[in-house]
C-alpha cells in the first residue's frame, strides 16, 4: 500500500509540472512560444500518462492491502481509472494532447473575428480522436456516455435530458413571466477603468479570506482555477470596462473552486481521492460562491461600501438597486456571463450539440449553422457572429467533450446544497457581516474532506438526505426572483 501511495505522488509531481505550463501558457507565455510549449505540454502529459498506465501501476493495485475505508477508495478510485486508462494507446493519447495544446491557441486567436475554417480542421481531428478514445474505453448504450462518465461519473445521456427538458420548460415560463411583468430595466453600461477594477478584486478576495500564500489572481482570456500542487491554486479572472460585474463574478466564481481544491485533505494530494467528486461537485462551488452567496443580498450589503468607494459611478444606486442589477435577467449571448435563469439553455445547446458530435450525428462543419438554429430557438436570440456564437468557449477545441452539463448540474448541486445549508447556519447574518468560516467549515466537513471517495449520487445522498434532483433549484429560482422582481410565480 506504501509503495502504491508513493508511485500515485511521483505521477502527481509531473502533473503539477503540466499544471504550472498550461498556467503560464494561458497568463504570461510569450505569444510566439506556443507550439514549442505545445511540444512540451504534449510530452510531459504523455510522460504522466504512461506513469498512470504502466504494468507496475497494475501490479501495485491488485497486491496492496488496504487497512482501512480510505485505502479501499484509494484502490477502488484509482482502479477504475487505470482500467479506462490503460485502454488508451499512448500513442493516441500523445497525438490529442499536442492537437489540442494547439488547437486551443489557435482558437484564441480566431476567436477575436469568429473565423471558424481557422479552427474547423483542428476540431474535426479532435472530434475523430475522441470518437476512437470513445470505442476503446466502452460505453453504455452510446458513445457519449464514454466522455460524460470520466467527468460525471455514474451519469448518462438519458439521465440529462431527464433532468434538461423540465428545466428548459420551467425556464421558458420563468422568463416569460419576468419579461412581461412591468419592472425597471437598469443600464449596465456604466465604463469603469480596469486599475479600479482590479483594485476591488484584488479587495474581493481578500474580504473572502483567499489564502494568498496558497494561491495568486491574475488575467486570462477564459477565467480559470489551476490546482497546481500542494498550497498551490492559482485563479484567473478577466476585465471588462463596460461590465465591472464581469470581473467580480469570474472571481467569485474561480475562488469557489480553489476553496474547494485547498480545501481537501493533504494527505490526499496525488492520489486518485485527491480532487472533487466530480466536475459537477465541484461546478456547484463555483457556483454556490458566485451565485447563491455572490448574487445575495446579505452578501450586497456586506460590501455595498468598498463597492461604493471604489467605484463612485454607481452612487446613485442603493444597496436594493444593486442586487438588482446583478441578478437582472436578460437574454444574452455569452454563457459566462448569462443570468443565473438563462444560464443553463447555454447548457443545454452545448449538450445537445457535443452529444450528437461525439455519437456521429452532427458534422463539425455544420456546428455554426445548428448552434445559431438552437439559440435562436431556446435563447431567443439571432447569433450575429461566430464569436458570440460556437466560438466563445475554449472546451470543444481544447478536447473536453461531456463537461458542459456539469455546469448546470453544478447549479442544481449548489441549490440543494444549500438548502441543507441553510438549515444548519444562519446564513443571511453571517454573509451580511462577511462571516464566512462557518460556512466554509460546514462545506468542509460534509464535502471538501471527502475528496473523491465518492461519487456525486452517493454524495449527494450523504450531504442532503437524497440523490441530485433539480426541484430545490426550481424553488431556489421562484424564491429568490419573486423578490427581485416582485411577482408571483
Amino acid at each position: 500500500m506504501k509503495e502504491l501511495i508513493n508511485y500515485y505522488k511521483k505521477a502527481a509531481r509531473f502533473s503539477s509540472a503540466l499544471s504550472l505550463l498550461y498556467w503560464d501558457m494561458q497568463t504570461y507565455m510569450p505569444k510566439d512560444a506556443g507550439l514549442y510549449r505545445a511540444a512540451v505540454i504534449s510530452e510531459v502529459s504523455t510522460y504522466t500518462f504512461k506513469l498512470l498506465t504502466d504494468d507496475t501501476l497494475g501490479k501495485m493495485l491488485e497486491e496492496a492491502q488496504p487497512t482501512n475505508e480510505i485505502e479501499e477508495a484509494i484502490i477502488r478510485v484509482g482502479r477504475k481509472d487505470y482500467d479506462t486508462n490503460k485502454k488508451i494507446p499512448p500513442e493516441l493519447y500523445e497525438e490529442l494532447s499536442k492537437l489540442t495544446a494547439i488547437s486551443e491557441q489557435e482558437w484564441q486567436k480566431a476567436k477575436s473575428n469568429g473565423d471558424f475554417s481557422k479552427v474547423e480542421s483542428y476540431l474535426e481531428k479532435i472530434v475523430e480522436l475522441n470518437k476512437k478514445i470513445a470505442e476503446l474505453i466502452g460505453y453504455k448504450e452510446e458513445p457519449y456516455n464514454a466522455f460524460l462518465d470520466l467527468f460525471e461519473p455514474g451519469m448518462t445521456a438519458k439521465e440529462l435530458e431527464k433532468i434538461f427538458e423540465p428545466l428548459k420548460k420551467f425556464t421558458f415560463e420563468v422568463l416569460e413571466k419576468i419579461e412581461n411583468s412591468d419592472n425597471k430595466k437598469y443600464d449596465l453600461n456604466i465604463k469603469v477603468d480596469i486599475k479600479r477594477q482590479k483594485d476591488f478584486n484584488e479587495w474581493l478576495i481578500d474580504y473572502l479570506k483567499y489564502d494568498r500564500t496558497k494561491g495568486r489572481l491574475d488575467v486570462s482570456t477564459h477565467p480559470f482555477t489551476n490546482p497546481v500542487g500542494i498550497n498551490d491554486v492559482r485563479i484567473t479572472t478577466r476585465y471588462i470596462e463596460e461590465s465591472v460585474k464581469d470581473s467580480i463574478f469570474s472571481t467569485l466564481h474561480e475562488f469557489g473552486h480553489a476553496l474547494y481544491a485547498l480545501s481537501i485533505p493533504e494527505e490526499f494530494h496525488g492520489l486518485p481521492i485527491g480532487s472533487s467528486a466530480s466536475y459537477g461537485f465541484d461546478e456547484s462551488q463555483s457556483r454556490f460562491w458566485e451565485n447563491t452567496l455572490g448574487r445575495s443580498l446579505a452578501f450586497w450589503k456586506g460590501i455595498y461600501k468598498e463597492f461604493i468607494e471604489k467605484f463612485p459611478e454607481f452612487n446613485g444606486y442603493s444597496v436594493e438597486d444593486l442586487w438588482r442589477i446583478v441578478n437582472q435577467v436578460e437574454r444574452s449571448y455569452i454563457r459566462t456571463e448569462a443570468d443565473e435563469i438563462t444560464y443553463n439553455l447555454h447548457i443545454i445547446i452545448r449538450f445537445e450539440i457535443e452529444r450528437g458530435l461525439i455519437n456521429g450525428e452532427i458534422k463539425v462543419s455544420n456546428i455554426p449553422e445548428i448552434w445559431n438554429d438552437k439559440f435562436e430557438k431556446y435563447v431567443g436570440l439571432k447569433v450575429p457572429n461566430n464569436t458570440l456564437g460556437c466560438m466563445q468557449d475554449p472546451h470543444w477545441y481544447g478536447g473536453s467533450f461531456g463537461y458542459f452539463p456539469t455546469y448546470s448540474l453544478g447549479n442544481l448541486y449548489a441549490a440543494q446544497i444549500y438548502e441543507k445549508l441553510k438549515q444548519d447556519v444562519n446564513f443571511e447574518d453571517l454573509v451580511e457581516n462577511g462571516d464566512f468560516e462557518p460556512v466554509k467549515v460546514w462545506l468542509r466537513e460534509k464535502i471538501y474532506s471527502k475528496g473523491r471517495i465518492y461519487e456525486p449520487k452517493e454524495l449527494m445522498k450523504i450531504v442532503t438526505g437524497c440523490e441530485p434532483t433539480p426541484e430545490p433549484f426550481m424553488n431556489y429560482i421562484r424564491e429568490k426572483y419573486s423578490k427581485v422582481y416582485n411577482i408571483n410565480f
